[in-house]
């Protein structure tokens, strides 16, 4: 499985190294309202844009899974205190259980076998 990863991130790289040098002309990205204005080149601009999604997208992802988290952290919590009671009540039974002798079969009057 990792070969097979690292032949298609292989040929992803490739590919993204022919749409570079394929896509070297400039463009003009402006932030009308807000900014400046910039030129650069068009690949630089597209993976611009892919990186500032990707940051996004992780970030709404990560907000959203945080009661998720909280609630696995509570679970943990409450695991390890069940943990120590479970331990705490055997110890207990352990030291109250009386010391049980077994009592000897008793066999049936007769002559032995």
């Amino acid at each position: 499985m990792r070969v097979v990863y690292w032949i298609l991130a292989g040929v992803l790289a490739a590919l993204a190294g022919v749409f570079a040098l394929g896509n070297r002309g400039d463009v003009t990205v402006d932030f009308w309202p807000v900014g400046p204005s910039f030129a650069m080149p068009v690949f630089v601009a597209l993976v611009g844009a892919l990186y500032i999604g990707f940051a996004l997208g992780a970030i709404v992802t990560w907000l959203a899974q945080g009661r998720t988290r909280r609630r696995a952290r509570e679970a943990v919590r409450r695991a390890a205190a069940l943990e120590r009671e479970l331990s705490q009540a055997r110890g207990t039974a352990a030291s109250q259980a009386p010391a049980v002798i077994p009592a000897a079969p008793v066999l049936p009057p007769g002559p032995p076998v």
